[in-house]
């Protein structure tokens, strides 16, 4: 691996391993304390405006990249422990990679740096790692419904019930089978833990 590819992993896991209150987009006002997004601030008048970046420093604060983050680092605080959370990861990893545009070797690197990550921060149990075997498979063709809202893979946010027809499979990552699908016309990423 090139040391630059070398380096996007580390500063995706140095961003996964800061506080949201030391990041920059946090010092900037442009999150809060849980990596929520501040869209609208008060100005001198009084009045609410849009919370977007200008200098240069503020918008490398906010980048794709970093949503992504903020969106995966929420998912690992909010989602409950079990097979649930474990397809969680596996789907907001393969954004990430895709977002950051690595390639096979890089996105296997993130995936073991990550799984380092949960382990060193107790995040992970035996328990969860055997769980991850029970996520189903899903069969190409086929039309599934979603089991939870699905937010952040695009412009919409799919809705439980909403449909989702099965394309093909994807990549596996911690033995848990991904899935290209398409819900309202807009490409998602589910495993079977996603839909029903």
């Amino acid at each position: 691996m090139r040391i630059v590819d070398t380096l996007i992993v580390f500063r995706i896991l140095k961003m996964l391993t800061t506080p949201f209150n030391k990041m920059k987009a946090y010092k900037f006002g442009f999150i809060d304390k849980d990596g929520n997004r501040i869209k609208k601030i008060e100005n001198e008048d009084g009045k609410m405006v849009p919370n977007d970046p200008f200098t240069k420093a503020e918008k490398a604060s906010l980048t794709p990249l970093h949503r992504l983050v903020f969106n995966l680092k929420k998912i690992i605080a909010k989602v409950p422990f079990g097979k649930t959370q474990f397809a969680s990861y596996a789907i907001a990893l393969l954004l990430l990679k895709e977002e950051a545009e690595l390639d096979n070797e890089q996105g296997e690197e993130l995936y073991e740096k990550f799984y380092r990550y949960l382990k060193e921060q107790e995040l992970l149990t035996a328990e969860t790692i055997s769980e991850s075997i029970n996520v189903g498979k899903l069969i190409e063709g086929e039309t599934y419904k979603i089991r939870f809202p699905i937010k952040e893979q695009g412009e919409m946010i799919h809705q439980h019930k909403d449909e989702v027809y099965i394309v093909s499979e994807y990549e596996k990552i911690y033995g848990i089978q991904t899935y290209i699908g398409y819900a309202n016309t807009e490409r998602v990423l589910v495993t079977a833990d996603d839909v029903y």
